[in-house]
């Protein structure tokens, strides 16, 4: 079963239904064997398609985050090739939260950056500080 916990203090305490449940169903003094795994966080992930949004609105014509997300994805080098009919066709690899811990996050992202700056001309960090 899998669940998300959260750190209070010191103790890990359930963060979603499934982790409660689990909880409820340990006899007293069992033991629960963890493989911690960092997760990104909500605000870095809205904060990318903040930027997604923003690049597709300047666009001329203008395109939804999920085209430009996809683009830089692919421009960043984070995607899959297939050949069809002999033709390469790069996939993006996906980036959702079960897919994608914060440390690949972290090693993704001046990638991105550098994507959204050299195929849109999109500075991420002067539109940071003005957003």
């Amino acid at each position: 079963m899998r669940g998300w916990f959260s750190r209070r203090g010191e103790v890990l305490v359930p963060a979603d239904s499934g982790a409660a449940k689990l909880v409820r169903q340990m006899e007293d003094g069992e033991a629960l064997v963890m493989q911690a795994q960092k997760v990104r966080s909500l605000q870095w992930h809205r904060m990318y398609f903040a930027c997604c949004r923003a690049i597709g609105e300047n666009c001329d014509p203008p395109r939804d985050e999920s085209s430009i997300d996809y683009e830089l994805r692919v421009r960043a080098g984070h995607y899959d090739v297939i050949y069809v009919d002999g033709v390469e066709v790069r996939i993006p690899k996906r980036i959702a939260f079960d897919k994608l811990t914060a440390d690949e996050w972290a090693a993704l992202w001046p990638s991105l950056d550098i994507a959204m700056q050299d195929a849109f001309g999109f500075d991420f960090e002067r539109w940071k500080d003005a957003a």
